[in-house]
């Protein structure tokens, strides 16, 4: 296996996050990795740097490299060292919901399922051009993970549906507690979701990272069972609340379930048909989710919201002929409240 080093970022504060994040996601696109599988290396790059900040005496390193090998394959390998004091019982670690003062808690069960490769404390360091690893030898732990561009893979997208989101945390939060999910599934199915973890900063945000996880881990299940796997990979965060809409173009529907104050709307042939979640907490107090079916046809579109986005805007107020995304933007920028994470997302089938 060859590596190129393309990396090497240092971890001091929360704003770290960010930037490791964003700049490992770009080099995974590089690479060759679809948007799904780069939404999760955001969340393999999330996790260990929040742990790092957590558990590792925050202070530490992440080097991210390119690697290839002799047949073709090529993939994105993630060091992630740190000076904390280790992880006493990996075994109980690695069990999502456990947590205490010394483990990387219900992150770490995330970063072993998005890796092909999940190591901690390897043994060898290798040397990349006469280089060990800029010095990784000098932290007490490492976490070694790598992820390889699938070979065999659906390329493409959903052709007929024109989608646009904007998500954005409360004015003076570093994290997001919002966020969305888009996933094709097949050129005529896709999934998406609005989710809203409770309040805004880092809690909201963890938990809104985990239910974005089980969405895109099993995104071929219908909705309701969707939302009971996000129920329960979410117990013992501070909860949230999702609007989860399978779309079919090929026979001309979509499917919704969704539990707490997500609002939403499918617009077909003139008639505005409101998207009823049930009420509740997914990760504490769900209630049974309800399935719910409409018409989707050519023309048509679909919005879903969280209640960081105001009431005061009307169907009128946009051009629905513009694209998605520009009129997600324009009313994330003119209708967000200043109190509260904010996400929209908009669906329309073209044909």
């Amino acid at each position: 296996m060859i590596r190129e080093q393309k990396l090497t970022l240092l971890i001091e504060n929360e704003s770290d996050i960010g930037i490791c994040r964003r700049k490992s996601v770009s080099l995974g696109t590089q690479i060759g990795f679809d948007d799904v599988k780069s939404g999760e290396i955001a969340i393999v790059i999330t996790e260990l740097v929040t742990n790092v900040l957590k558990h590792g005496g925050r202070k530490g390193k992440i080097l991210v490299n390119e690697v290839k090998t002799d047949d073709g394959n090529k993939g994105i390998e993630v060091w992630c060292c740190d000076s904390g004091p280790g992880i006493p019982d990996i075994e109980q670690a690695l069990k999502d919901g456990f947590s205490n003062k010394v483990s990387l808690g219900i992150g770490l069960g995330s970063i072993r399922r998005f890796s092909d490769v999940f190591e901690v404390n390897p043994t060898d360091i290798p040397f990349i051009n006469e280089n060990d690893q800029t010095g990784l030898n000098r932290y007490s732990n490492c976490i070694r993970t790598l992820k390889w561009v699938p070979t065999k893979k659906w390329l493409g997208a959903n052709r007929s549906l024109q989608i646009g989101a904007a998500s954005r945390s409360k004015p003076g939060e570093q994290l997001n507690g919002d966020c969305y999910v888009i996933n094709h599934i097949s050129s005529t199915k896709t999934v998406v979701a609005v989710i809203d973890g409770l309040g805004h900063g880092k809690e909201a945000h963890m938990a809104s990272q985990l239910a974005r996880e089980q969405i895109l881990l099993k995104s071929g299940q219908s909705v309701d069972n969707l939302l009971n796997h996000v129920h329960e990979g979410t117990k013992g965060t501070r909860g949230l609340v999702a609007s989860v809409v399978s779309i079919d173009t090929e026979k001309r529907k979509v499917v919704f379930s969704g539990i707490g104050n997500i609002d939403g709307f499918v617009y077909s042939s003139d008639k505005k048909n409101n998207l009823l979640s049930y009420g509740g907490i997914i990760g504490h107090n769900m209630r049974t989710p309800r399935v719910f079916e409409y018409a989707f046809n050519p023309g048509d579109f679909l919005c879903l919201s969280s209640d960081g986005i105001t009431s005061r805007w009307q169907f009128d107020n946009i051009n629905w002929k513009e694209h998605p995304q520009k009129n997600a933007e324009f009313l994330i920028t003119n209708y967000s409240r200043n109190n509260d994470d904010a996400t929209i997302l908009i669906v329309r089938y073209d044909s």
